[in-house]
């Protein structure tokens, strides 16, 4: 499933660049592949890792950075004719200063402030000719990790292969990105013994995420439709991004 050798896509100017097909959901079907994606930031891409992608067929980009993060590293397809780049902030600036992280019990500050923008998000990818679609941040593994969990989780993907999808990022940004991020909060002057755990993704942090969304809201689809998104939507999401598994009923 995870070991797929379709799932991550080593392109020149990414490292967190991965198909979400092949996930098993809950009414044995599966995800389908090459119909959406997830990404670190695109600003790097080179040609070749564009031209690949456009021959896969992706037709939209979903970047959900803030208007800074987006100004100063540009997505390579904002200006592309062949894919449609489209900006869906998930928050509208940076984490305050005072902001004291706790992502031990799971994303549940951010699950109750974005709402709206998920609703909106998954109502966007249903419109026709959105699909296939890539949805990205800055390192894929936040902001991108909690939008296509919820995503997954809505069309009933098993919860256990969300959560090892999630926790693959940090199998693909590496040493290096631990590194980075340790240098940048330190740049921000803040405490790296506080956010020394938000630069990993253990599964476990997803699966915390999404039982706090069954308690809290009622599960995915009562929590989007809570925050706006139509009745339909989630069955012409389902039927988009799910199909019968291949080789099943033998």
């Amino acid at each position: 499933m995870l070991a797929d050798e379709r799932r991550v896509l080593r392109l020149g100017g990414v490292r967190n660049l991965r198909d979400v097909g092949g996930y098993p959901t809950t009414d044995a079907r599966c995800t389908r592949w090459r119909t959406l994606y997830r990404s670190d930031c695109l600003d790097c891409l080179d040609a070749a890792g564009q031209a690949w992608l456009v021959q896969a067929g992706l037709r939209s980009v979903i970047d959900i950075r803030d208007d800074t993060e987006v100004a100063e590293r540009p997505n390579v397809f904002a200006a592309s004719r062949e894919v449609a780049y489209r900006h869906f902030p998930l928050f509208r600036g940076p984490p305050p200063d005072d902001l004291e992280p706790d992502l031990r019990r799971g994303y549940r500050r951010e699950v109750d402030m974005v709402g709206q923008e998920l609703a909106a998000l998954v109502a966007e990818l249903v419109q026709p000719g959105r699909l296939p679609a890539l949805v990205q941040c800055a390192a894929g593994k936040d902001r991108t990790g909690v939008v296509i969990a919820m995503i997954l989780m809505a069309v009933g993907t098993d919860r256990w292969a969300i959560a090892e999808d999630y926790a693959l990022s940090q199998v693909c940004l590496g040493p290096s990105y631990i590194a980075e991020t340790r240098k940048w909060v330190v740049r921000q002057g803040w405490n790296w013994s506080t956010w020394e755990h938000t630069a990993y993704t253990p599964p476990e942090r997803m699966l915390e995420t999404l039982a706090y969304v069954d308690e809290r809201h009622g599960g995915v689809a009562q929590y989007l439709a809570d925050h706006g998104l139509g009745a339909g939507a989630l069955g012409q999401l389902r039927e988009a991004l799910t199909e019968a598994c291949a080789g099943a009923g033998g």
